[in-house]
């Protein structure tokens, strides 16, 4: 299935998106796009399957839902976002699946001032606000990933200390 992504799908959709919009957008962030949205779908069907049959209240499901998107998200994002940064060993995966989700709760809490400010305060039907709330966390994700997360391979640890 991975392949046939990389040799079918993004190919296309990369030629697609570059022509309909007219600028360049990096293959790494198209790639992080379609994972995220996978990580929509986990999300979605792990809130509906906790309060419908497992009866879990709608805040700590969402919790629960949110964390395992998450997950999904760093698996698929190391497998194929930033396959040329690959984290080898246990201590190396640890590290970038903490720093995945300290990076995407920051992205989330952005998200979720985001969206109450442009409802409240500005009057945007709060779906419009969320997709726009979405869009910007989602670049601020993405960068802090790129650089801190999945940073390039020959980066020194020791230097950030």
């Amino acid at each position: 299935m991975l392949t046939f992504l990389k040799l079918f799908v993004y190919p296309f959709l990369t030629i697609q998106l570059n022509s309909s919009m007219q600028m360049k957008l990096p293959k790494r962030f198209i790639s992080f796009t379609f994972v995220g949205i996978s990580g929509i779908v986990v999300n979605s069907a792990i809130l509906y399957y906790a309060k419908e049959y497992l009866y879990v209240p709608i805040p700590i499901a969402s919790l629960i839902a949110i964390q395992l998107a998450i997950f999904n998200n760093f698996f698929w994002n190391h497998r194929f976002t930033w396959t040329d940064r690959e984290m080898k060993g246990f201590q190396a995966i640890r590290t970038g699946l903490i720093r995945f989700t300290l990076v995407s709760w920051i992205a989330g809490g952005l998200n979720w001032i985001i969206l109450l400010l442009l409802h409240h305060y500005v009057g945007i039907h709060y779906i419009l606000a969320n997709l726009i709330a979405i869009f910007i966390a989602s670049i601020l994700n993405y960068f802090l990933n790129d650089l801190w997360t999945f940073r390039h391979p020959g980066s020194n640890e020791k230097a950030e200390a």
